[in-house]
């Protein structure tokens, strides 16, 4: 004996079913098909109780008290970024090379920064022969160093666009990569606000003034020195 689809016997408990079909379903119950009845049987409950739910309305006092308690606690507070207050702690750039070793520039810099509770820590390294910046860090919370960062997304800048990111380990540690080695900002997603660190210029020579020449072709050490000159004995 041939039964009929699940998908027939919903169409026939809802009344969308052509009349000729609707027929044909009918001589086949009537022939004692029991399990088309029972499918047929099942669907009509569902029907019905769907029907039901249309016009189900809550009392007015179960809404009343829902409204009540959404007013009591009031919406939930989202924390604003940390966009400005991030202060420079140590800049090895700052720090005076040894005598004799100011002939060749350091191959890496180290940066901490200070926000609130939490110290990063950056270390940026040129990669050799070639224009990529690799940059290690590391995020604590310095109220409670042995506190877990978890995996947190940290974001490396460039104007507008998002050129590396990285996710922190439970240590709160980090390592990017990037192809650019022009100013940018580190921006780290942390679970209960995002930290945003000025912007970075990557240079990697000692300023003999002790500290950051803010002209970007100092920075990157490309200052002109004026050229010395020769007197030609007559």
């Amino acid at each position: 004996m041939r039964h009929y689809s699940m998908e027939k016997w919903v169409d026939f408990a809802r009344g969308v079913i052509e009349e000729q079909e609707r027929t044909a379903m009918l001589s086949h119950l009537e022939n004692g098909c029991h399990e088309c009845s029972a499918a047929l049987s099942l669907w009509h409950r569902v029907h019905t109780v769907g029907q039901r739910e249309q016009t189900y309305e809550p009392p007015e006092s179960a809404v009343r008290a829902l409204r009540g308690a959404f007013a009591l606690h009031g919406p939930r507070k989202v924390r604003r970024a940390v966009q400005a207050g991030a202060s420079l702690l140590f800049d090895s750039l700052r720090t005076p090379l040894a005598e004799g070793l100011r002939s060749g520039a350091p191959n890496a810099r180290q940066l901490l920064y200070g926000v609130g509770n939490y110290r990063v820590d950056l270390r940026l390294e040129p990669q050799p022969e070639s224009d990529r910046l690799a940059l290690f860090g590391q995020v604590l919370n310095s109220a409670d160093p042995g506190a877990e960062i978890g995996a947190s997304l940290v974001r490396l800048v460039k104007g507008r666009k998002v050129v590396a990111e990285s996710t922190t380990n439970r240590f709160g540690e980090f390592h990017l990569e990037s192809d650019t080695l022009d100013r940018f900002q580190l921006r780290l997603q942390l679970p209960a606000e995002e930290l945003r660190l000025p912007a970075i210029e990557p240079s990697f020579e000692f300023s003999e003034n002790g500290s950051q020449d803010t002209d970007s072709k100092a920075l990157r050490g490309r200052v002109k020195r004026p050229k010395k000159r020769t007197r030609r004995n007559v």
